[in-house]
């Protein structure tokens, strides 16, 4: 009999481990299944690895990760633009600058709305929102077309606020089913 409860007991273990493990991965492979569908698949594994939200985290709360993150780079890019404008001597770069700040400030704000939007469960409003911040800082990157040319910072910042909202498109698109 001993022998028994003995057995139960370690088959009981081994089959909550087994069963915890089968979740982690599912979580896993929810992260790599978001990631795989982004513009920039590395940006997204490494933003949202790098929150430790993220582990065990539905859609839901991918996106507020994402949205979290995407605001924190926007107001950076942002800060960045700004310190840029008060270096500037060239009158033409100061003029770029000035329209780069209103587009990074657009997508701040645009930004701090989209959790109202995932709170109300209004999947579309919350890609159609998203969308426009991610034009933000590629209408930024259009007024670098001929020289003077871009700061590679605000190149590479504006491409990462860019991989880093497609993580809230791709989301938006499978919460609207």
């Amino acid at each position: 009999m001993a022998l028994s409860s003995y057995n139960f007991a370690l088959f009981l273990i081994v089959s909550l481990l087994s069963i915890s493990s089968t979740l982690i991965s599912v979580r896993a492979d929810l992260v790599d299944s978001v990631c795989s569908k982004t513009q920039k698949t590395t940006i997204c594994l490494s933003a949202l690895r790098a929150d430790t939200r993220s582990k065990g985290a539905n859609l839901e709360t991918l996106a507020t990760i994402s949205i979290d993150i995407s605001l924190k780079n926007a107001e950076s890019a942002r800060d960045l633009v700004s310190t840029l404008l008060k270096q500037a001597t060239d009158p033409k770069l100061k003029t770029r600058y000035d329209s780069c700040l209103e587009n990074y400030n657009d997508a701040v704000d645009d930004l701090r709305g989209l959790p109202d939007f995932l709170k109300s469960k209004d999947y579309a409003g919350l890609n159609i929102h998203a969308s426009a911040v991610s034009d933000d800082p590629s209408t930024c990157d259009d007024n670098f077309s001929e020289p003077p040319v871009e700061e590679p910072q605000l190149k590479a910042a504006s491409d990462k606020l860019q991989g880093l909202v497609s993580i809230i498109l791709v989301i938006s698109n499978l919460l609207k089913g």
